[in-house]
């Protein structure tokens, strides 16, 4: 059982508005063909990886939507490297998408966004493909950063059960 899990609480509706956020403006940068807009979602990516506090959606989550009773906490066990490890995935795979855009390439670019939007799919549906990959490293016995297994019981990348307060 990972001991550290039982006083780690993460806000997994923050982390859904976050992800739906992320998807909102992928898809309104393919929608407009501007890669601008996600460079953009790169610079949130690479806000999140160095401070997840400074988020936009994070911060429109916590002090908007939260106070204003329009969403719920929904606080679980959790690791959140997982969840930055996901914005590290999100920002590798974005920037790469921006380079293929910008150079012209956009068939490949924009094919790199919509592999981000099905990731996105996915993660609002419970399951978090970069939240995977974490767990992965972690298994093959990294330490460090990567020292926290999944929460008990629950599947590699699955959002954690629900907890009783």
């Amino acid at each position: 059982m990972n001991t550290n899990a039982l006083h780690r609480q993460v806000d997994q509706t923050e982390i859904r508005v976050m992800q739906s956020a992320v998807m909102l403006v992928l898809a309104a940068g393919f929608v407009s063909d501007l890669w601008q807009v996600i460079a953009f979602q790169v610079g949130v990516f690479l806000v999140t990886i160095i401070s997840p506090a400074l988020n936009p959606f994070i911060i429109l989550y916590r002090f908007a939507l939260r106070p204003s009773g329009m969403m719920k906490p929904d606080w679980r066990h959790d690791n959140m490297e997982a969840h930055r490890f996901a914005s590290m995935v999100g920002f590798a795979i974005s920037s790469a998408a921006i380079w293929f855009l910008y150079t012209g390439q956009t068939l490949i670019g924009w094919s790199l966004v919509w592999l981000i939007l099905a990731f996105g799919v996915l993660a609002l549906s419970g399951w978090c493909a970069g939240c995977f990959a974490y767990y992965m490293i972690q298994k093959t016995g990294h330490k460090g950063y990567f020292k926290h297994a999944p929460i008990e019981g629950t599947f590699p990348g699955a959002r954690p059960p629900g907890q009783h307060r």
